[in-house]
């Protein structure tokens, strides 16, 4: 692969205070090697110039949050998941080349059937197919009555370790259990656990064994409680986490994984099980609840991060609604980049803009730190040192 001397009009690194005008990027393979000012970071001899002198650039976004082969405007998610595995690879393929042709360049998969994840994640590898670097789950680990039941449930400590085990036999990069209730599912969005806290306690010991984390769906409640007790890494939703929740995520120093999209979003449940009134009930139920209790957390000094939820592409979404609630536009970009990256434990590789990280970068037209809307508009993505056009072409290999 080439070296590139890469000239920003505006660098927002992930690390400076302030964004850095006039900056040189100097790219060798698929590497970040000098970050600074143009006039004292020279281009290499023999150097390819690529002109981002009218561009915002920034690191490229990491989606904490997703799924593969889901969309959740079809609605039926489970039912998607539980499609056969060709029928899913082909929703993969699709979806993932949206997700990196908006500014995605890193995601963490929180659960397929198949293994789904797996595999697509070595075909990316592989330049098979193009899409995200993918940090992939595997099957997620679901109580038989629990939500999130897809294919496969597991239910004792000897079960959950199980699947933990041959999840990450397979090549997972994390574990994930679904402990609370869901939006998306009818009935109560209960925040009670259906698992036990030696079952939970069972998935954290696995993942911590092979030396990576555990991660929970839990919305709030004794569930979420008990799964923080219990050592996860990482909270994902919490939409009914409640102010005594956040105390304890903040004492542990759990992330919570903010999920907007998939529920505020007319393209999300709304467009899709959302047509089911029981369904729609719970999302403008959730919208209120965290439109209320949202602005508050955040401002908690919780370490918080971002994850579309399978919502393809729309990673600016998220951050414009951490804006609306509050959220600095400079702490939305970082929500998006480095503490992404930091709560996914990828943090040595990508999530900033300095010498030795791979070569992540997404150049916008606009100043995001300005309007963060300016997140629509990317009109170049690089991922290890590949650039994609706006349209999303590919070039330099």
């Amino acid at each position: 692969m080439s070296i590139r001397a890469i000239r920003c009009g505006t660098l927002f690194d992930g690390v400076a205070t302030t964004p850095l005008r006039d900056a040189m990027v100097v790219v060798d393979g698929n590497r970040i090697t000098a970050v600074g000012p143009a006039d004292r970071t020279p281009a290499p001899a023999g150097a390819e110039a690529l002109d981002l002198t009218n561009r915002f650039v920034m690191p490229g976004l990491v989606d904490c949050h997703s799924h593969a082969s889901i969309v959740p405007g079809l609605g039926d998610q489970l039912g998607q998941l539980c499609r056969g595995p060709v029928p899913q690879a082909l929703a993969a393929t699709a979806n993932l080349r949206a997700d990196l042709a908006a500014g995605t360049t890193t995601m963490r998969i929180m659960g397929e059937e198949h293994f789904l994840d797996i595999e697509v994640r070595d075909a990316i590898e592989a330049g098979v197919i193009v899409g995200p670097r993918l940090l992939v789950a595997g099957r997620g680990l679901a109580a038989n009555n629990g939500h999130g039941r897809a294919l496969a449930s597991y239910d004792g400590v000897d079960e959950v370790r199980r699947g933990a085990r041959e999840n990450l036999r397979r090549g997972a990069n994390h574990v994930k259990i679904f402990v609370t209730g869901g939006v998306s599912s009818p009935g109560a969005m209960s925040t009670s656990s259906a698992y036990t806290r030696e079952e939970i306690r069972a998935a954290v010991e696995e993942a911590h064994r092979a030396g990576t984390y555990a991660a929970a769906h839990a919305h709030g409640g004794a569930g979420l409680r008990l799964a923080v007790e219990e050592g996860v890494g990482t909270i994902e939703h919490g939409l009914l986490a409640g102010d005594e929740d956040v105390a304890l995520m903040i004492e542990r120093r759990v992330w919570l994984i903010c999920t907007f999209s998939i529920f505020m979003h007319p393209t999300g449940i709304e467009q899709g099980d959302g047509q089911r009134p029981v369904i729609m009930d719970k999302v403008r139920w959730a919208r209120r609840v965290v439109d209320e209790t949202f602005p508050r957390h955040l401002a908690s000094g919780i370490r918080f991060a971002c994850g579309t939820d399978s919502m393809h592409g729309l990673m600016p979404i998220e951050l414009e609604t951490l804006v609306r609630f509050g959220v600095s536009p400079r702490d939305a970009l970082l929500a998006g980049t480095r503490w992404g990256a930091e709560a996914c434990r990828v943090d040595d590789q990508v999530g900033t803009l300095v010498p030795g990280k791979r070569a992540d970068l997404l150049a916008i037209d606009g100043d995001p730190l300005k309007d963060i809307r300016a997140l629509r508009c990317v009109s170049l993505v690089m991922k290890d040192g590949v650039p994609y056009d706006g349209v999303f072409g590919r070039n330099g290999r």
